[in-house]
């Protein structure tokens, strides 16, 4: 299907610009509605298991986390006053409603398991900490950007091919790593 839409100028009527763009079919006979199909979202490999030395409540805190992923980015963060806001320790205890000990605690063995990381950068001439979910056991966004590469290297590089390893060295980055 496409949609068209058209801009005009409400004082002389006269057409400024016009849009044509393809809209996939939102019900299809065969195979039903497309479902959130604008929604940011994570996906979930059940192919890979969580570690055997996780709780149930761990793996209940994790679950939750995921959903504030920022989109593309695996970046834990919110939208704040002023924009995009990273997760901190004490953002994290209010999302999963323990202490700011119980969060960091958690936190701690989270990147101790690979699970998450943490990275320092620049921001606006400030450091920020910023807590990353592991794209092995949720992601999202389409691809791996290098920063996140070079965060859960050592995880990536158990799955990912020779070649691709090899791109991402070869491209570098200058990212600032905890």
């Amino acid at each position: 299907m496409i949609k068209t839409t058209t801009y005009t100028n409400e004082e002389t009527a006269e057409v400024v610009n016009k849009k044509e763009r393809t809209v996939g079919n939102q019900f299809d006979d065969g195979t039903g509605y497309l479902f959130w199909n604008r929604k940011y979202s994570s996906r979930q490999f059940s192919d890979v298991p969580f570690p055997k030395d996780m709780t149930d409540s761990e793996i209940g805190k994790y679950t939750k986390l995921a959903k504030c992923i920022w989109r593309d980015s695996n970046m834990l963060a919110y939208r704040g006053n002023g924009g995009l806001k990273p997760h901190t320790i004490k953002t994290i205890a209010k999302v999963l409603e323990i202490s700011e000990r119980q969060s960091e605690r958690f936190v701690r063995k989270m990147m101790e398991s690979g699970l998450m990381a943490k990275g320092t950068f620049e921001v606006q001439q400030t450091i920020e900490v910023h807590y990353f979910i592991s794209p092995l056991y949720f992601f999202s966004g389409k691809r791996i950007n290098n920063t996140l590469y070079m965060l859960v290297r050592k995880q990536l590089d158990l799955v990912f091919p020779a070649w691709v390893r090899k791109k991402f060295v070869d491209t570098g980055g200058n990212t600032s790593l905890n």
